[in-house]
């Protein structure tokens, strides 16, 4: 995966925060309500999360519940997002009930890895690639939790599409991931 960065990178390689990356103002602005919403906790719950404090970014987010047994389940998909992959919805869908196996398992990974190193996920590039499509953005991946127990249980995810590729794919356009401990953030 080309530009990977995981959190026990050197400090050199990243900043102490992932907004320093985030190059989309609604991107950020979605980033800086999560951070609200933590209120002196690692990471927040689902269920401090208010549709009508967000509306401006429903169509482009996406709630992914968390649990050993089953795995990754979608609980909401704006419509930008279920669109992508020719849905009007993907609630109750994990990644492998809409994504052939080979293009699922990477997505599940990624998520996996921000439940896993309790961190989150910006990308920036072919944001769609490994779902066999070619849109260009960024994508931002922020893990929520139970709040007694502070456990990853879910995921709050944007994405945001700046172009489409045409033509020959270039290796610039590719995704760059870049995963940020929680633990760093202020």
């Amino acid at each position: 995966m080309s530009g990977r960065k995981s959190p026990q990178g050197s400090s050199t390689d990243r900043p102490s925060t992932g907004d320093a990356f985030i190059q989309d103002p609604d991107m950020l602005r979605l980033f800086d309500y999560w951070r609200s919403l933590r209120a002196g906790r690692a990471l927040p719950a689902k269920s401090d999360i208010d549709p009508l404090e967000i509306s401006w970014a429903l169509s482009r987010i996406y709630l992914v519940d968390h649990s050993p047994e089953d795995g990754f389940v979608y609980c909401l998909a704006g419509n930008d997002i279920a669109g992508i992959f020719g849905r009007a919805n993907l609630k109750g869908l994990r990644p492998r009930d809409f994504l052939p196996k080979e293009r699922a398992e990477p997505v599940e990974r990624l998520f996996q890895q921000v439940v896993d190193e309790r961190c989150i996920m910006w990308m920036k590039g072919l944001i769609y690639f490994r779902a066999d499509r070619t849109p260009i953005g960024e994508r931002l991946v922020l893990p929520l939790g139970d709040a007694a127990s502070e456990t990853v249980t879910g995921v709050l995810g944007m994405t945001v599409i700046h172009s489409v590729a045409v033509g020959t794919i270039q290796p610039e356009d590719y995704a760059s991931e870049r995963f940020f401990p929680i633990d760093n953030l202020p």
